[in-house]
């Protein structure tokens, strides 16, 4: 996995990934390749997570996020799964796992989030001020 070898050599303080397969099989309307998709990918998150787990250099100090870029319609909303990424109800929900050590481990909240205020939760949790960001600080995911 390429996220491996770019953690081990690098180092780096801030990685973002994007899984695509399963939004481009969508929107060809391939069910089949859009569950391989899905599968997939989440097979190359937990291998990810195992890794940041076991590893000296991200064990016990890094935070993971994972959530999709938008929600799909829900069914008997136009063509339904293949059609997603409007405003409607289906494609405005999305989901957020946060794992790590700084949140609360089993909790869910039910405030309304949005895409903006990850980065902004990211930021805090940095130190970086980020005065152009959007969004607001997703405090309640937080042990704190």
């Amino acid at each position: 996995m390429a996220v491996k070898r770019i953690l081990t050599t690098y180092s780096p303080n801030l990685v973002l990934i994007n899984f695509m397969e399963p939004d481009g099989f969508a929107h060809a309307a391939n069910w089949p390749y859009y569950l391989r998709g899905i599968e997939r990918d989440d097979r190359y998150v937990m291998q990810l997570y195992d890794f940041l787990r076991k590893s000296k250099t991200y064990r016990n100090n890094t935070a993971l996020f994972i959530t999709n870029d938008h929600g799909r319609h829900l069914d008997g909303i136009g063509a339904g799964w293949v059609e997603h990424g409007d405003g409607c109800e289906g494609c405005r929900h999305i989901s957020l796992l946060a794992l790590g050590p700084d949140f609360k481990q089993g909790r869910t909240i039910a405030d309304t989030t949005t895409l903006v205020d990850i980065p902004s939760t990211i930021a805090t949790m940095l130190g970086l001020p980020f005065p152009q960001g959007q969004g607001k600080s997703i405090g309640g995911l937080f042990k704190r």
